[in-house]
């Protein structure tokens, strides 16, 4: 049956379009029309740029696949007469109130030097380019969090591969570090947004975070304009960070482009719990691909203009195909293998399962994988178990605002990281060599809060938990291997917070080959006449 529902763009305009005179209405009908156009020459014009190298060898990712049980494990059939799991209490879940906001307030003002520096950048990448010159092929790694944005960008074929930390523009930055970009936006009664303060205007904050709680049709409201949804609010966001990364880099770097025609490609990190629920992902991925559109024209960027682009076939199409996101030059993959993308070409790996841990301003990234390797392929991240809550360092204060106790804290923060733990041993990967005696879960504690010592010490707390239950040796707190190789223009920064931006950097295919939750079969118990474990053929050396 067909839905004759009026799409979220169009019931967001049609209160605000009923009350306008005819003429008014005309006028905005031929405004549609035209930016439909530009929609579609800005996107037939990236489907003709020439494909980067590594679209030849195809990026290794795999999405949707049907399920199937590991090489060599036992089979998941379920036993005639289980024995009922043990009856375990509920437990409920803190959830952030809607209403709130990050601790860090948005910038109030902006200079006029500064506004005009960055307008100057939004406007630097418009030059027609010369189709003829050689191709310079750039891959921007664009870490989109919950209270700020992250950007790295590597041209991959360059000698030295260079790899920039591009600034965040002075006006709206995240605290003192210039390389940490607040995620906010300003909409003023015309329905116009803007990436710096200006007086009278909405802030529209917790862009991400209304992305995946509600696949980006969380409505923000606005006490001077028009409704707008998170993902509207996120794709304007996107494309004015990816202008701005564009100007920045010709007016800063400008012998890299000097007789050359810029190919740009976007990878955007999602939360790894997120990555494997359509709901989430693919308005997620269509934003992405709509913003790398718009921040190819000039157009002026507005309610209007992000409906026309989101709106685009060709946009719809990439939210549901990886191949036709990568024509548009867009890819999406999980914030844990970005991170992990330096360990993984690091000499220090090995294969096994992990345990990854992300602390950010709002939110808490648990994930279980295990990494493989192949001579002939890129590493291989199997994710077995992910959770993500509003756990964060911001989200503490929050929490405590509401009357709770800092125990009740720490119990949710250790539910959500044992839960993760449990069901990847219990149900997931439950021969694995981790388990054993001797054997011990090697964790990474990253983000921006990782040295925060409330959730430092739920981390640690989990050894004694896993020598208690499981009868290994606990865990092994590893660190991230910070690269050496990052031009930062305006000083070092601490590398914890870029590790997901730097991993997003590399070109898909290099990132590596992604194997969703539910490509992965659950190995449940079985009842052996006798203790086979020591010879069993575990996930990691198939």
């Amino acid at each position: 049956m067909k839905d004759n529902r009026p799409t979220n763009a169009k019931r967001l305009r049609t209160p605000l379009a009923a009350a306008l005179p005819s003429s008014v209405r005309d006028e905005l009908r031929q405004l549609r029309s035209t930016l439909k156009e530009q929609a579609s020459a800005a996107i037939e014009g990236q489907l003709a740029e020439k494909r980067p190298p590594w679209h030849e060898r195809k990026p290794k990712v795999t999405r949707y696949r049907t399920k199937r049980a590991a090489k060599g494990a036992p089979s998941t059939r379920r036993r005639e007469n289980p024995q009922p799991p043990p009856r375990v209490p509920p437990f409920e879940y803190w959830s952030y109130p809607k209403e709130a906001t990050a601790r860090e307030a948005p910038p109030r003002a902006i200079s006029r030097v500064d506004r005009r520096r960055l307008e100057a950048h939004l406007r630097a990448d418009f030059a027609t380019p010369d189709a003829n010159a050689e191709e310079l092929f750039l891959v921007v790694g664009l870490d989109f969090g919950t209270s700020s944005t992250k950007v790295i960008v590597r041209l991959p074929y360059e000698p030295g591969e260079p790899t920039i930390a591009v600034p965040a523009p002075l006006g709206c930055r995240s605290g003192d570090n210039p390389y940490l970009w607040q995620t906010v936006l300003w909409l003023n009664d015309a329905g116009s947004l803007a990436p710096w303060p200006e007086p009278g205007a909405t802030v529209l904050s917790a862009l991400k975070r209304g992305m995946i709680q509600d696949g980006g049709q969380t409505v923000i409201p606005s006490a001077t304009g028009p409704e707008v949804a998170c993902t509207h609010a996120g794709t304007a966001y996107i494309a004015y960070v990816v202008r701005y990364i564009k100007g920045w880099l010709r007016t800063n770097r400008p012998d890299y482009f000097r007789g050359r025609h810029a190919v740009w490609f976007v990878n955007v990190g999602i939360p790894t719990a997120s990555y494997d629920d359509q709901h989430i992902f693919e308005p997620y991925r269509r934003a992405a691909a709509a913003a790398l559109q718009l921040a190819k024209t000039d157009v002026p960027v507005t309610l209007e203009t992000v409906a026309a682009f989101l709106d685009h076939p060709r946009v719809t199409e990439a939210a549901s195909s990886a191949e036709a996101a990568e024509a548009l030059g867009v890819g999406v993959f999980p914030e844990a293998a970005a991170e992990m993308t330096g360990f993984a070409k690091s000499t220090r790996n090995a294969p096994g399962l992990y345990l990854l841990v992300d602390v950010g301003a709002m939110t808490l990234d648990a994930c279980m994988f295990r990494l493989n390797q192949h001579k002939s392929e890129a590493n291989q991240y199997s994710f077995m178990s992910a959770q993500v809550r509003p756990l964060g360092v911001d989200s503490f204060h929050s929490f405590m605002a509401e009357g709770k106790t800092e125990s009740a804290f720490i119990e949710q923060c250790q539910r959500t990281l044992r839960s993760v733990v449990w069901h990847t041993k219990l149900r997931r990967d439950p021969h694995a060599g981790t388990w054993k005696p001797r054997g011990t879960v090697p964790v990474f504690l990253a983000g921006g809060g990782a040295a925060n010592h409330l959730h430092r010490d739920v981390v640690a707390a989990i050894g004694p938990w896993l020598k208690d239950h499981a009868r290994n040796d606990g865990v092994r707190l590893l660190d991230l291997p910070a690269p050496n190789s990052i031009d930062f223009p305006e000083g070092p920064a601490g590398f914890g917070r870029l590790a997901v931006a730097w991993g997003l950097s590399y070109p898909p295919s290099e990132i590596g080959r992604i194997h969703p939750m539910s490509d992965i079969d659950d190995i449940l118990p079985s009842e052996p006449t006798h203790d086979y474990r020591d010879r069993f053929v575990s996930k990691d050396q198939v």
